[in-house]
């Protein structure tokens, strides 16, 4: 019993954020995100121990150093890339039809007056007109083209290039006419 009490006490951290961890697309929604899990569940065990050790009456002060630099690491490792705000040079100009069409076929289905796969728009977010798409392109490109974290579990089957259009798309401005 002790060993798991001992056991309980290191994960309370590690656990807290992995019951939030929906909510931070950029941690779970990159390629190495199981990586990144064992990285942050190591470090929230490594903060309890200070905890630990300074109800114990010890500061050792450097455990949280070191513990803010491995988070640090960690953010460097998973920010987003490619982002620069603008269309990549020589690439092709994505036209307002095009990811008018990608939005149509794989966002639509879930976000819309009238979805198809849910029983409401998930948090009201709608894609019914331009002027819609036009309003909610940066929170696209963050979780379709960055994170890809959505459509959620790809149920419309969204591809690489579909991705990379709609990303083109929006860094160049997002125009609707």
């Amino acid at each position: 019993a002790k060993r798991r009490s001992v056991h309980n006490n290191y994960l309370t951290l590690p656990v807290v954020f992995a019951m939030l961890s929906n909510h931070f697309p950029s941690a779970y929604g990159h390629s190495y995100g199981w990586l990144v899990l064992v990285a942050l569940m190591a470090i929230g065990a490594w903060i309890r121990h200070f905890f630990n050790l300074r109800h114990a009456g010890r500061n050792a002060w450097w455990i949280p150093v070191t513990a803010a630099l491995g988070i640090a690491v960690v953010a460097v490792a998973i920010r987003p890339t490619g982002g620069s705000g603008a269309a990549a040079p020589g690439s092709a100009p994505v036209s307002f039809s095009r990811a008018h069409a990608i939005v149509q076929e794989r966002c639509v289905p879930c976000h819309s007056q009238t979805p198809r796969l849910v029983a409401a728009a998930p948090l009201g977010i709608r894609f019914d007109t331009p002027e819609e798409i036009h309003a909610a392109a940066s929170a696209i490109e963050r979780v379709a083209v960055e994170a890809q974290t959505m459509p959620l579990g790809n149920a419309t089957h969204m591809t690489a290039a579909e991705r990379e259009e709609l990303g083109a798309w929006i860094r160049s401005g997002a125009a609707i006419k």
